[in-house]
């Protein structure tokens, strides 16, 4: 994970400079390229709502292309992250053409149905925006020692180390638990490069943010599924309070792909082949049905609904039966068989 393709979403506001500086740096740290995101409401505006984002980007070095939608802005960045295979979503979290207090609606748009990572800035004043430096120095990694977390703590220890940042690892919950748990992330995952730990009790939202506050830390790492396994919402509740209420930028690890172990009977999962997406579906009876992840409207990657039982699309509301028929439009073909 290197973060080689990330989207900046902006609307030009001051609310969205901060996104903006962080983007850049993080695109110069990683060696990536950006594309600039904007949703508008009036064409004449564009160019003077993307100048000062291409004008970080330059001073970066970071080389960005501009990417625009008539649509409204969360379906609109999760619709040109989807088109340009985007791997990274940077936003202000007070969302976008709204001055939201703390979480905007677009920002929880965005965290709920991007098909990448997403991270949501805090706004800072101008003299702690990173300036030709790495954004973060300090990053707390949050863990239950699930399928799903772990597969957040890769991309928080590569980040990292990318970053040359130092890692605090959290756990909360019974502390010994905690300890064989914290203690295998950082042997396996982490390959035994020192790290800070904490082992916490209490509600795992409030102690993670209270902590993130309390030792300093400048970016939280968490995966989008909460510490609650592979089976939760989309976003669950503690990444979802979190994004909320934490004093520091936000990580939401996009940890949706999953094992075909992990798909149950009667359930759906993606699942990455090669650089591309499958959408599998385990019948009762076992067996398999794989499909093409895209969605035949606009291409869009699809999820899987376990209320519903049907892949969805999040750009444009398409639904699919678990065997690719259409259930509801704008798309008129059925999602294509493919294989693992």
């Amino acid at each position: 994970m290197a973060y080689k393709r990330i989207v900046l979403a902006t609307d030009g506001s001051p609310s969205a400079e901060t996104a903006e500086h962080v983007a850049a740096t993080l695109a110069r740290a990683v060696k990536g390229r950006i594309t600039v995101a904007h949703a508008y409401t009036s064409p004449t505006k564009v160019e003077e709502a993307v100048a000062r984002a291409l004008r970080i980007c330059d001073r970066e070095g970071v080389k960005a292309s501009v990417e625009t939608s008539p649509e409204s802005p969360g379906p609109a960045i999760v619709e040109i992250a989807d088109r340009t295979s985007a791997e990274l979503i940077v936003t202000g979290s007070r969302g976008l053409f709204k001055a939201e207090q703390v979480i905007g609606s677009v920002a929880k748009r965005v965290a709920q149905h991007a098909p990448c990572d997403v991270l949501l800035t805090r706004e800072r004043p101008e003299d702690t925006r990173p300036h030709g430096a790495v954004p973060y120095r300090r990053i707390l990694i949050a863990t239950d020692g699930s399928a799903t977390a772990d597969r957040a703590a890769r991309k928080g220890y590569a980040l990292a180390k990318r970053l040359g940042a130092s890692i605090t690892l959290c756990f909360v919950g019974h502390p010994r638990t905690g300890e064989l748990v914290l203690s295998d992330t950082a042997s396996t995952i982490g390959e035994g490069e020192p790290v800070g730990m904490l082992i916490l009790e209490g509600d795992p939202a409030r102690m993670i943010i209270e902590a993130a506050g309390r030792e300093g830390l400048d970016l939280i790492v968490v995966g989008n599924k909460g510490m609650t396994g592979a089976r939760a919402l989309l976003l669950g509740s503690i990444p979802k309070e979190i994004a909320e209420y934490a004093p520091t930028d936000v990580l939401i690890a996009r940890t949706v792909a999953q094992n075909l172990s992990e798909i149950g009977r009667g359930e759906g999962g993606i699942v990455k082949v090669g650089d591309h997406a499958a959408a599998v579906y385990r019948a009762e009876d076992g067996t398999l049905t794989v499909l093409s992840a895209r969605c035949t409207h606009m291409g869009c990657t699809v999820r899987w609904n376990p209320a519903g039982r049907t892949w969805d699309c999040p750009c444009h509301g398409s639904r699919f039966a678990p065997t690719g028929e259409v259930v509801d439009g704008p798309a008129d073909e059925p999602l294509a068989p493919t294989s693992l």
